[in-house]
């Protein structure tokens, strides 16, 4: 029974913290979800497919306008080179930076640090897009930038002709329809809840049967007081009340309140 309820709650425990993390980035800080799109200073344009992160703010609804730098470390691992400064320039920095060797969060995090008002991470060897999350919930309430994730395809379009010192800039613009897991989030709170309530009923009922369970034994004292007969053929009892076998001449029979006899054996302290 104890094992049982070990299990129950260490599973409700899991759930909780999973749920947090979820609840935490569904409410605080709706996934991004958006379109590149890339102008050149003569006009040439790009439209990219990417992949929202589920974490960072939204995008303002006309959409994040941005220079793009490469990230110097380029997998943004730990700290990276700042944007440059901007004369007279109107619109953020994106940083653009390298998938693998740490965790998403933390490329995103150290971008916001360095000063960039959004991300952009880009897989390697692949064109499959990636959702990007995170599981430390101290890194996710820290982030409060944007990100998406792109192919590699897209990745060298954007280096080649949209970047900052090509004269280039990109837009991201929000799209806010949420991934299915998001429509399941009131499910698992549905769920979590009656993990919860059922652990705390299987606690209660444990705990009121050991109390009922003592409340119906006798205690030494009310034992003692109880009358012993010996039993002899023709009596009145002739069946235990407890474990119903029949007496034996010469049992040594208990006369409970209720007017039934028992062996002597079955309520011993």
């Amino acid at each position: 029974m104890l094992f049982s309820l070990g299990m129950l709650m260490l599973s409700a425990t899991q759930i909780y913290t999973i749920f947090t993390v979820q609840l935490f980035a569904f409410l605080n800080l709706l996934p991004v979800e958006a379109d590149i799109s890339a102008y050149t200073f003569d006009n040439k344009t790009g439209n990219f497919d990417d992949l929202p992160a589920r974490f960072g703010y939204r995008l303002p609804s006309d959409g994040l306008k941005g220079f793009l730098i490469g990230a110097r470390p380029q997998n943004a691992c730990e700290p990276i080179d700042p944007p440059p400064i901007r004369d007279n320039l109107t619109g953020a920095f994106i940083v653009l930076i390298k998938r693998f060797d740490c965790n998403f969060d933390i490329k995103v995090l150290n971008a916001q640090k360095a000063g960039y008002k959004a991300a952009i991470v880009h897989n390697v060897d692949s064109d499959d897009l990636i959702s990007m999350g995170s599981n430390d919930l101290d890194i996710l309430k820290q982030i409060d930038i944007p990100s998406v994730f792109v192919s590699e395809e897209t990745a060298d379009s954007l280096k080649k002709d949209y970047a900052y010192d090509k004269g280039g800039h990109v837009v991201l613009m929000p799209d806010f329809s949420l991934p299915l897991e998001y429509y399941l989030i009131p499910f698992l709170i549905i769920v979590g809840i009656c993990l919860i309530l059922i652990v705390v009923f299987m606690i209660t009922k444990f705990v009121q049967s050991r109390h009922r369970a003592r409340r119906s034994r006798l205690r030494k004292d009310q034992l003692k007081k109880l009358p012993i007969h010996k039993y002899n053929k023709g009596d009145a009892y002739d069946v235990c009340a407890i474990c119903l076998d029949e007496y034996e001449e010469g049992d040594k029979l208990r006369v409970l309140p209720c007017s039934h006899g028992e062996h002597t054996a079955m309520q011993s302290p």
